[in-house]
């Protein structure tokens, strides 16, 4: 598959931060979460330290794996409650910056078995290559009511020569 405006030496690249998030993390994130599982799957995908920012207040990091895992029960416990069953993509956007790292932004809408939506949220995941495969090091987190990452985070460029957009 050719992704539109990534330079031929990164399509392996983006191609592989994109099945690994799509095919592989997503859908281990909503069954873990959905089947109140070991929260401890999450350090296959998110390694630390891991920076995290969300609406709530500051950015902190999660220096340690204990501490990223005790997040992750804490959220699993919150969306499980809350009757969390899927998250559906709403709108999705990817960037590959060289042969190890990329980005992946996403409205997610996080959702009970009827449907009804207990929350949306834009997320920017910051991926990058370590020694054990790929991991998510940074997530910035925005709650939403918007369908369109562009509403809230548009791709802005400056130059007379700059064509440079994101894949999706």
């Amino acid at each position: 598959m050719v992704l539109a405006h990534v330079p031929e030496d990164l399509q392996a690249a983006a191609e592989e931060i994109e099945q690994w998030f799509n095919e592989d993390y997503l859908p281990t994130w909503v069954a873990a979460v959905a089947n109140n599982a070991d929260p401890s799957f999450i350090t296959q995908y998110w390694g630390t330290p891991l920076w995290l920012s969300d609406s709530s207040g500051p950015m902190r990091l999660i220096a340690q794996e204990a501490e990223l895992i005790g997040w992750m029960q804490a959220s699993i416990n919150r969306l499980h409650a809350a009757g969390y069953a899927d998250t559906a993509v709403i709108d999705r956007r990817a960037f590959t910056f060289n042969q190890n790292s990329g980005a992946i932004d996403a409205i997610w809408s996080r959702r009970r078995a009827d449907g009804s939506e207990i929350e949306r949220l834009a997320v920017h995941f910051t991926i990058g290559r370590r020694t054990d495969g790929l991991r998510v090091i940074a997530v910035l987190a925005y709650t939403t009511n918007t369908n369109r990452l562009n509403d809230i985070w548009p791709v802005q460029t400056q130059g007379a020569n700059c064509d440079a957009l994101p894949y999706i």
